[in-house]
């Protein structure tokens, strides 16, 4: 190989190499803006309403052409332990959680997940214009306190809950996928505070009917069951009443047909009923599943037909 030869390979090589070096830079990054708080407001035991928070998420790049984001939240709770469902706490007068959850939409069909769960995340794509530099996009988070806890009447909050965002970028009209942003180990983090007051209120959650079947005469006696279901914080001082139905002879309640018949009957607080409920007599209660046992003893029928009466349950607290 000659001198020139040697000396036209070295050229080809630094032209190159300086092509390499100009092509224009593209720089592009996203990260959680300040930490959100999302408060639930004021729970019960049906739980709360849905309320929503906006996660900020800012994005720079300065490419000369339109840029689209794929950009994907979760978030990791920490303390107290639980991602499905999250909890709340407090420590005073007890240490007591308070369950909820966190959606990625206002119908709650998608939660939004942990870490260890990424892959269950709902991404969202943003599309911006040439030039655009810092953007900010607005993410909405849910959340709602579940029914059906019965915890003391305090306010609860989160003690840590981490939040996480994937993402990925492409420039052009092409769009990153979810698996390419969630596959991204450049995050940015940043914290969520959740807190809700679970009130000092009680609920009666449902009274089931008790029915006493058909028969065709009262020569024994009919046994029967119902059930109140309540709803109270934790060590809530509860008493129930039961009225005399609408039907009643005195103390006697009687259930009615549409003939204007009746049959008697009586209620009592336990099934070998010897505790007869006396209407409008309050009595002290200290568990949520109050079991109602009735009776209907042997008497003659005046006329067939549907008998019923309807009774009013009170609940003081």
């Amino acid at each position: 190989m000659s001198d020139s030869t040697k000396y036209f390979i070295y050229a080809s090589l630094f032209f190159l190499v300086s092509s390499l070096f100009c092509l224009p830079a593209y720089a592009s990054s996203c990260w959680l803006g300040q930490s959100a708080t999302l408060s639930l407001g004021t729970s019960n035991a049906q739980g709360s309403a849905l309320v929503s928070t906006d996660v900020i998420a800012d994005c720079y790049f300065n490419s000369n052409q339109p840029v689209t984001y794929k950009l994907c939240l979760v978030a990791d709770s920490f303390d107290p332990v639980g991602s499905t469902p999250r909890s709340m706490i407090i420590y005073n007068p007890v240490r007591a959680l308070l369950n909820y959850e966190l959606y990625s939409d206002a119908a709650r069909t998608f939660k939004i997940p942990d870490s260890e769960r990424k892959n269950q995340a709902q991404c969202q794509t943003f599309q911006f214009e040439a030039g655009t530099g810092n953007v900010s996009n607005r993410l909405k988070l849910y959340g709602q306190v579940l029914p059906g806890q019965n915890v003391p009447a305090a306010y609860y909050q989160t003690n840590s809950i981490g939040l996480k965002l994937y993402s990925a970028y492409k420039v052009g009209s092409e769009v990153p996928t979810d698996t390419e942003a969630l596959a991204n180990s450049n995050t940015g983090n940043n914290n969520l505070i959740v807190n809700s007051y679970y009130e000092n209120s009680c609920l009666i959650q449902s009274t089931t009917d008790i029915n006493f079947g058909a028969v065709d005469q009262l020569k024994i006696p009919l046994i029967s069951s119902g059930n109140i279901q309540l709803a109270c914080p934790v060590g809530t001082i509860m008493q129930v009443s039961l009225n005399n139905g609408i039907n009643a002879q005195g103390t006697q309640r009687r259930m009615r047909n549409a003939l204007g018949n009746y049959i008697r009957y009586n209620l009592s607080r336990n099934a070998h009923d010897d505790q007869p409920w006396q209407g409008n007599t309050f009595y002290s209660v200290d568990n949520h599943n109050i079991p109602v046992y009735a009776t209907v003893p042997a008497q003659p029928i005046s006329s067939t037909g549907q008998y019923s009466d309807t009774i009013t349950v009170t609940l003081t607290y």
